[in-house]
């Protein structure tokens, strides 16, 4: 069976930009000058068909203003990876985002292209309509944040597994992992707690950003940043954890993908 991956070759000047598979995030960043990168977005491809991809391009963090000369180019990259190689099958129309324009804080990009995986990600399709939910959604989302981080910070990592089971079968599945580099995305999280990283706790400014539409809800800091990371203190770095949550139709519950 073909194992069939998609990437976005993209460049981008003088920006924050986001790219959104089928209104789904799947990366972010902030070029203060100019980069290219090669961007994987099977996490996003949830079947074979057709797929939509948003660019959203925004000021530098901290700004408010779109550069003049600002832009994000991309192309998508169709692999065959069966064999282990990235074995080149085709190349997808390329695409630029508008010129930025005074007054205009932002620039959105939209394009489609047929995808041809051949698996079929149990995720979000039938998750609840999280702007309806009777419930206060960003307190009920706090609570579960807070779950994770204590259990981070007291090592309880069985939990924190558990949690993130589902989210790291679908990963395994659409980016064609063994279990043994499955295994290894957990454990390279938790080797970073054993070395001076800690979970920080929820900012009290965070907001809610939703997703899948409105089938996913995640935290986010006032800089765009994932409202869930760690930090190391002696080194000033830090590591964020992109974590999303759906809801369940006849539950309280959320799954994390």
């Amino acid at each position: 069976m073909n194992q069939i991956y998609y990437e976005l070759d993209c460049s981008a000047f003088m920006c924050y930009f986001e790219v959104h598979i089928n209104d789904v995030c799947v990366f972010s960043l902030n070029v203060d000058g100019q980069a290219t990168m090669d961007i994987p977005i099977n996490s996003g491809i949830l079947e074979k068909g057709e797929q939509n991809i948003e660019i959203r391009v925004f000021p530098l963090s901290g700004g408010k203003e779109l550069h003049k000369e600002s832009y994000v180019r991309y192309k998508v990259i169709e692999y065959d990876v069966s064999s282990g190689d990235f074995k080149f099958v085709q190349q997808f129309e390329n695409f630029q985002t508008a010129p930025a324009q005074k007054n205009i804080p932002f620039i959105i990009h939209k394009s489609i292209f047929m995808a041809n995986v051949s698996y079929k990600l149990d995720a979000w399709q039938n998750g609840v309509d999280l702007k309806d939910v009777d419930f206060d959604l960003k307190k009920a989302l706090i609570k579960e944040y807070e779950e994770i981080i204590n259990a981070l910070n007291n090592k309880d990592y069985k939990l924190f597994t558990e949690k993130l089971a589902k989210k790291e079968k679908n990963a395994a599945i659409a980016m064609y992992l063994n279990s043994e580099e499955s295994k290894n995305r957990i454990s390279k999280i938790l080797g970073e707690l054993e070395d001076g990283f800690k979970a920080m706790p929820i900012d009290q400014n965070v907001y809610i950003e939703y997703s899948a539409h409105n089938r996913l809800a995640t935290l986010k800091r006032l800089n765009r940043m994932p409202a869930l990371y760690l930090e190391n203190s002696k080194t000033n770095e830090e590591i964020v954890l992109d974590v999303r949550f759906c809801g369940i139709k006849g539950s309280t519950h959320f799954e994390i993908f």
